[in-house]
């Protein structure tokens, strides 16, 4: 019986509820943990080449990546992230709480030589086994030593008989030796100094060799790891730091998963109290979708960060809008007077283009963001273009699929107001008037932005400064002025207190690894958790190059994309729109004096994408009806619009207000870490909604307007030829 279909789909449903609740243990079990979340130590090394003058190679990069992960792995560390970036190689440790070791163990050159007294080289680390260091105990005393398992056998022989022959018999091991580095007796070997032990040589021998200092067993274990870990074939240089403490992560990702419950539970709301059944059929699939991205955030090892959250949510409000673009098309067509199944079949048929455009559109800008971003944003980039994926498996087909099980089972024939709300076509508004207010709007905040920058600048966050910034949290209430008294004889720059247990201080100086630890224990005395990044002058350049080749390629690969499938007219008003949405959430920053970092313009490109998205919509809208009218002229073009705006005006609504309302529960939730992301996110979003409904449009209408005014010239008829009776004739 084909109401048995209907059946079938609510057991679907339960199964994929009962599926999503079973994966949810498992899937929190697996997740990643990035810095931001968890707690730990990041630092970005430029990579230069030892000998001077000469560049930094691919093969040089691999090998000293190669060197970081051995050294790593003494560590302990679980999960963590080396990525070569260019001429750099950024690390990220989640967990670790000894920064200090972890920066030693990482940057140690650990290149091991053999000399004589007089620091001439005799040997390096080349007539050793790989790895050929290991743990063992002095017979006589008892002590940790080192013991070395030799390769060249003939090489230790020889340079140890020319040893023994020599009038002190001494051979030094040493590690990292540099130029003006002498040996004594009284200093090798004692604790940790680069001369680590010495001995004398008497016969000539190539047995296994055993290094003898004033060694504890675990300063042992580390000299053992270096050597083994194999010496950096580059230099390292410290160029960018970051260090967040546990206690940060912990709050974040408990506020987190809350806002994120509540955030699900007013879409799935807002859903069900619009589209009825339908509303429910997609609020499964949305729960499903969100599983599913996990799941597979999982599978490929992705590490969870809060701008992956950020993007997580966007994608869920993406999520949502394709399966209200879906719904309203259907709800559309019915108050044209078509059956539920006609409806359907034609509004399925027209939603399915404008969803792929749509996407296409925002995960082209994701790859760009993946291509140019930085570490965090990479991250960000990633979580989005998999929600665009899942998207596409969870909230178009499997959503359409089980509505298709749902209208076959004619259940609802006859009762559309129970399957999909009401269907009533929009009140007549002339929405192009609307235009031009909106448009007077962005010029004002535009105008009052520009003036800011020109009188007062923007606030550039360390990212795009360079210097240090510092985020102080305390389980009590924080004051000021005892960071103020910490801070002395620094510059400070900027200080806030962004909650009343977290103030943010902005330094204008780099800060080296001494003065880090310094702070962080001088905090630590009156109970004060604290996270210090720093960002270098190189950093800064490559984040300034980056950021704008970004937002340049982003809108060019839009263009063309728009263009190909639409026409350029369509593509023109669309960059026009963007850069409105652009420029109004950067003249509120300005207004505002909200810092700008570099996370600022992953939330300019969601933006971007997000608008871009919603103006496909009205486009696409534009032209269908375009392709009904035989006849095109002034009035067409303005009526084929005012149509469109008003059909896709709830579609605009409610997918900003399930999209805002995360951003906006995120905001309330006091989440200091990607407060100015979400501030960004939330008044390009608003921004975003009014101009692709009221600004592309418009700018398309007047571009129209003038194509038709100047039409293309003919081509020339084509000469004929001349007849001629008996010639030709």
């Amino acid at each position: 019986m084909k109401k048995n279909k209907l059946i079938t789909v609510i057991i679907i449903m339960i199964c994929m509820i009962g599926l999503s609740l079973a994966l949810v243990k498992p899937i929190v079990k697996g997740i990643n943990y990035g810095l931001d979340l968890k707690g730990g130590f990041e630092v970005l090394y430029l990579v230069e080449s030892l000998e001077e003058g000469k560049s930094v190679s691919s093969s040089d990069l691999t090998s000293t990546y190669k060197a970081i992960r051995n050294r790593i792995d003494t560590l302990g560390v679980s999960e963590p992230e080396i990525t070569i970036e260019g001429d750099k190689i950024r690390v990220k440790l989640p967990g670790v709480t000894d920064e200090e070791t972890a920066r030693t163990r990482l940057s140690t050159p650990a290149v091991l030589t053999f000399r004589n007294t007089e620091s001439t080289l005799l040997m390096n680390a080349s007539v050793l086994k790989s790895p050929g260091a290991s743990l063992d105990y002095d017979k006589t005393s008892g002590k940790p030593v080192v013991a070395l398992a030799i390769k060249d056998n003939d090489t230790f022989y020889r340079v140890t008989k020319e040893v023994s022959e020599s009038t002190d018999q001494l051979i030094t091991i040493w590690l990292d030796w540099e130029e003006g580095d002498a040996f004594t007796t009284e200093t090798c070997g004692r604790g940790k100094t680069k001369c680590v032990s010495y001995a004398t040589v008497e016969q000539a021998f190539s047995s296994n060799v055993v290094i003898r200092g004033n060694f504890s067993e675990a300063e042992a274990q580390e000299l053992i790891d270096f050597i083994n870990s194999g010496s950096l074939p580059t230099k390292l240089t410290e160029i960018s730091t970051k260090t967040v403490d546990a206690a940060f992560g912990e709050g974040t990702l408990k506020t987190i998963a809350i806002s994120g419950v509540i955030t699900l539970a007013i879409i799935i709301v807002i859903l069900v109290f619009f589209y009825r059944f339908s509303g429910l059929v997609s609020s499964t699939c949305l729960v499903f979708y969100v599983a599913l991205v996990f799941l597979l955030f999982n599978l490929i090892d992705g590490v969870l960060t809060l701008t992956g959250i950020a993007a997580l949510i966007l994608g869920i409000g993406m999520a949502v809008d394709s399966s209200i673009i879906t719904l309203e098309k259907i709800k559309e067509e019915i108050s044209e007077g078509k059956s539920l199944r006609n409806s359907y079949k034609d509004g399925n048929k027209r939603s399915l283009i404008s969803l792929i455009d749509a996407n296409i559109t925002t995960f082209l800008a994701a790859v760009v963001l993946f291509i140019f971003g930085e570490s965090s944003v990479k991250g960000f980039a990633t979580m989005l273009m998999l929600t665009i994926i899942v998207t596409m498996i969870t909230m178009v087909f499997i959503n359409r699929y089980l509505m298709n099980e749902i209208i076959a089972s004619e259940v609802f024939d006859k009762k559309e107001k129970m399957l999909l709300g009401k269907a009533k076509k929009p009140k007549e508004i002339k929405y192009l008037k609307v235009s031009k207010y909106n448009i007077a709007a962005v010029l004002i905040i535009v105008l009052v932005g520009i003036v800011m920058i020109l009188t007062k600048g923007m606030s550039l966050g360390i990212d795009f400064n360079g210097g240090s910034a510092v985020n102080i949290k305390s389980e009590e209430t924080i004051s000021l002025d005892v960071i103020d008294k910490k801070l002395e004889g620094y510059k400070v720059l900027e200080k806030s207190k962004t909650n009343e247990d977290e103030a943010y201080y902005k330094l204008n100086e780099v800060l080296n690894e001494e003065e880090i630890k310094g702070l962080r224990e001088s905090f630590e005395e009156v109970g004060y958790k604290s996270n210090i990044s720093v960002i270098s002058n190189i950093v800064k350049r490559d984040l300034t190059k980056n950021a704008i080749k970004s937002l340049l390629i982003a809108s060019i690969v839009i263009l063309i994309y728009i263009a190909i499938r639409f026409t350029f007219n369509y593509g023109v008003s669309s960059l026009i729109a963007i850069l409105s949405d652009v420029l109004v959430t950067i003249s509120l920053f300005v207004v505002l004096r909200i810092e700008v970092n570099f996370v600022f313009v992953a939330a300019i490109l969601t933006i971007i994408g997000y608008s871009i998205n919603d103006t496909i919509i009205v486009f696409d809208l534009i032209r269908d009806k375009l392709k009904e009218e035989k006849k095109v002229n002034d009035e067409i073009l303005e009526n084929v619009v005012n149509s469109s705006i008003k059909s896709s005006l709830k579609r605009n609504i409610l997918t900003s207000i399930t999209t805002l309302s995360a951003i906006v529960i995120l905001l309330l939730m006091n989440i200091s870490s990607i407060k100015e992301f979400n501030l960004a996110v939330l008044f390009g979003l608003v921004a975003g909604t009014f101009s692709s409904l009221f600004i592309a449009p418009y700018v398309w209408l007047i571009l129209e307007k003038r194509s038709i005014k100047h039409p293309k010239k003919e081509e020339k008829e084509e000469v004929q030829e001349r007849l001629i009776k008996g010639i030709n004739a």
